[in-house]
């Protein structure tokens, strides 16, 4: 169950596992655009076993609808003082889709708890490659069933199962529009590229063989990776964006043997 405390920002989250040893990693987990902690429950228990796993929700999103809060760097704010806030150690910072610049940018204040990173088909640091068109689609979307239909099917690419895809049209249309228009004509369109420096913490890059939603592996290596010094990319044949609904094992796979080799 989603835990809400005042003195945690009032970032809802879900919190299980345990570590089988103090120096065992945790693993944040963020969520997609119009997702929340509940995008993670497929994944979690595969990795839940090894490492604790705490799943929040961003300001505006899923229990924190009601959280202002959306540029950038305010939900960094929020995340850095979350994480201190429970006093988390050897942290590795998931990002998925939008909260992949999020986790890069906190990286970038190089803070002690931080161990790693794992990027899930992340929006790149600079502006997010988009149309016109596209843009103005995605600003109109008024979180209606069909319209949230529509968005969870598109960023899958192949339709979810049908428990799971019914989550994911719960969260679409828990959204706070305000949160979600602020993202497409601010957040997605910030640039941070020259403000990471050098950055020396592994991380993991993950991208969906048919995720047409984000800039594509190349492309990626080429923006989001060039501020590390440290990064595998790793692609999951049959996916789309939605990877922890969608291919739950195989990215727990990929997360759990990162976190055995770089961050141990």
């Amino acid at each position: 169950m989603p835990v809400h405390n005042q003195f945690d920002s009032r970032l809802p989250h879900s919190r299980q596992g345990r570590s089988s040893h103090d120096s065992a990693a945790t693993f944040v987990l963020m969520h997609f655009l119009g997702g929340s902690h509940r995008t993670w429950f497929p994944t979690l228990p595969y990795l839940d076993g090894e490492h604790q796993c705490v799943a929040l929700d961003t300001p505006g999103f899923g229990d924190a609808a009601e959280v202002e809060g959306y540029s950038v760097e305010a939900m960094v704010d929020y995340v850095d003082r979350f994480i201190r806030t429970l006093d988390l150690h050897n942290v590795v910072l998931v990002g998925h889709s939008m909260t992949g610049k999020v986790a890069v940018v906190l990286a970038s204040r190089k803070p002690a708890y931080l161990k790693g990173l794992v990027l899930v088909a992340p929006s790149p640091p600079g502006p997010q490659p988009m149309s016109d068109e596209d843009r103005d689609q995605q600003r109109r979307y008024g979180k209606t069933r069909p319209e949230a239909e529509a968005f969870v099917d598109e960023s899958s690419a192949f339709r979810l199962a049908d428990d799971i895809r019914e989550v994911a049209i719960a969260d679409a249309q828990r959204v706070n529009l305000h949160a979600w228009r602020a993202w497409v004509d601010h957040g997605s369109r910030e640039d941070w590229s020259d403000r990471l420096g050098t950055l020396d913490c592994p991380v993991l890059l993950v991208c969906g063989e048919a995720d047409e939603q984000v800039p594509g592996p190349e492309e990626q290596r080429r923006t989001t990776l060039a501020a590390f010094t440290r990064s595998r990319l790793e692609i999951i044949p049959g996916a789309g964006h939605l990877m922890p609904l969608q291919t739950p094992r195989a990215l727990a796979g990929l997360m759990l043997d990162f976190v055995r080799e770089q961050c141990s």
